[in-house]
């Protein structure tokens, strides 16, 4: 009898402790974040794609060339660069790239593949929006294995900022085996997290790469789950099944962040963006006359939509560039409400009884959609009558991009550090030019590219608000609001403070995050 006792005493140790190690090894094993983004990336490309989610991807599957810090500085501190140099008053940038660094399928990533994913931006054949950042590019050189020489063809004090590959250093010789559609269905880079499978109209899987060269990711696992309402995404987190909600709407934020007793923290960053409406200025659309859009500008309150929408997370945008940035024009037009002005203007261009057209928006967005059916009130009182066209994500970027909006609802984040993309793509020759409209002004171009060449910052922060009173008077495009973004995420996950930063923000640095 003892000796059965005995025997039954280790066989109950050996199961308990078999289901503690069970325990142990599933907690780890479903780690798993899960990420709330309203639509699925346009595509797995970071050369070609112009939306925030295939960044918010992309960020965490691949390395940057150069980092930013906390004060907008540029580092080599999380970067694949060792250090850089500027060289011949900035038409020479010299990287030299880090040792040791691989690819996720083992592959060693070297100034090869600096020079590689250069070339992809400058190749017209694959489209990239980004294209024209690239066009001073004259020469690229290989000095070593690990130190890549860019010449420029002329003096470019923006080049960091717009010609950062976008955060991602892509894989050579993988591409090349795979071409640029193997790589889109499965896209591989040296980032904390690596690509696992995309399951179309539901999520995209993520998981923590363990031979990343920095410190490993907290979080096994990462999902990025599309919900298209952002009511069942708020749901979701509120029961634990999404532990982060991206761009949350301001009104859903400051609700849930009023009612909230348990189970969720805040954060709040102000954002290195701005939200506007575009006008198609092709010579085939209504706006193409300055006058038409001036109108449209004095008929909008924008302190309405602000308060419909965000209350105090916005502050009314006057031209592009917000306001804690020493670019910013404060005085440029603000085009403050006025109906008899903007009456005066149709009359001039012909449509004193007003006039019929449309303002797209992307669907998923409910503060844009909301907007924009204020605005169809504000509008009407001066005699134009708005259709609001909502559409799903992919098929509105195509419309808007192919000039088949006469007004659109748009958000531009900008290049972090530099405000330079806000008003590049004003430029003649820009990649984003088209896809916003279309815009000529000789004088704009001309102040662009003096901004470009001009060293002293002072000199140039002048010439930035120059630029936008300009196309502020011609209505390049109207500016509504810079946001201030609030996030909500399970009250068990923990996200390092100096993340709730304009220059760094969360979602960017996943591998930051802990349970």
């Amino acid at each position: 009898m003892k000796k059965n006792y005995s025997l039954l005493l280790i066989l109950t140790l050996v199961f308990g402790l078999f289901i503690v190690s069970q325990g142990a090894f599933a907690k780890k094993d479903t780690e798993i974040l899960k990420i709330a983004i309203q639509a699925e990336p346009s595509k797995l490309n970071i050369v070609t794609a112009q939306d925030t989610y295939t960044s918010y991807l992309f960020s965490n599957i691949c390395d940057p060339l150069i980092e930013i810090n906390l004060n907008g500085e540029y580092t080599s501190e999380d970067a694949v660069t060792e250090s850089y140099s500027v060289e011949d008053d900035g038409k020479v940038y010299i990287f030299k790239i880090k040792k040791g660094i691989k690819f996720h399928n083992g592959e060693d990533l070297t100034a090869e593949d600096v020079k590689f994913t250069y070339e992809a931006y400058m190749d017209e054949t694959l489209g990239s929006p980004h294209h024209k950042y690239y066009k001073d590019i004259e020469k690229l050189e290989l000095l070593d294995d690990y130190t890549l020489k860019v010449v420029l063809s002329k003096v470019n004090v923006t080049f960091l900022t717009t010609a950062r590959l976008r955060g991602a250093v892509l894989p050579k010789d993988y591409i090349e085996k795979v071409g640029w559609d193997g790589y889109e269905r499965n896209p591989i880079g040296s980032g904390p997290y690596k690509f696992v499978k995309a399951v179309p109209g539901q999520k995209i899987i993520l998981e923590k790469f363990e031979d990343y060269w920095e410190e490993e990711a907290k979080i096994a696992k990462v999902e990025f789950r599309f919900y298209p309402e952002t009511t069942s995404s708020i749901m979701a987190l509120q029961a634990k099944q999404i532990d982060f909600v991206a761009e949350m709407p301001a009104d859903k934020f400051k609700n849930l962040k009023k009612i909230n007793n348990s189970g969720l923290k805040f954060g709040t960053f102000q954002a290195f963006q701005d939200d506007r409406i575009c006008f198609n200025k092709r010579e085939d659309s209504i706006f193409s006359d300055v006058r038409l859009r001036q109108a449209v500008a004095y008929a909008i309150d924008r302190s309405e939509l602000i308060v419909l929408t965000r209350g105090d997370m916005a502050v009314p945008a006057v031209g592009r560039i917000p306001n804690f940035h020493p670019a910013t024009a404060k005085d440029a037009n603000a085009y403050e409400l006025n109906l008899n002005k903007a009456k005066e203007l149709m009359a001039e261009a012909g449509y004193p009884d007003g006039f019929k057209t449309q303002l797209f928006v992307p669907s998923g967005y409910k503060e844009r959609v909301l907007e924009a059916q204020q605005i169809q009130q504000q509008v009407a009182m001066i005699g134009i009558d708005l259709e609001v066209v909502a559409l799903e994500w992919g098929t509105y970027l195509d419309v808007t991009a192919e000039g088949g909006a006469p007004m659109f609802r748009e958000r531009w984040s900008a290049s972090l550090p530099s405000p330079f993309s806000f008003v590049e793509v004003w430029q003649s020759e820009s990649s984003w030019n088209p896809i916003f409209g279309t815009y000529s002004n000789e004088e704009v171009d001309m102040l662009i590219e003096k901004i470009k060449a001009t060293a002293d910052e002072t000199e140039r922060w002048k010439l930035y608000q120059k630029v936008q009173e300009i196309a502020m008077d011609d209505v390049a495009s109207y500016p509504l609001y810079w946001s201030i973004v609030g996030e909500a995420y399970n009250d068990e996950l923990t996200i390092p403070e100096e993340l709730w930063n304009t220059f760094k923000q969360p979602i960017y640095h996943i591998d930051k995050w802990s349970f």
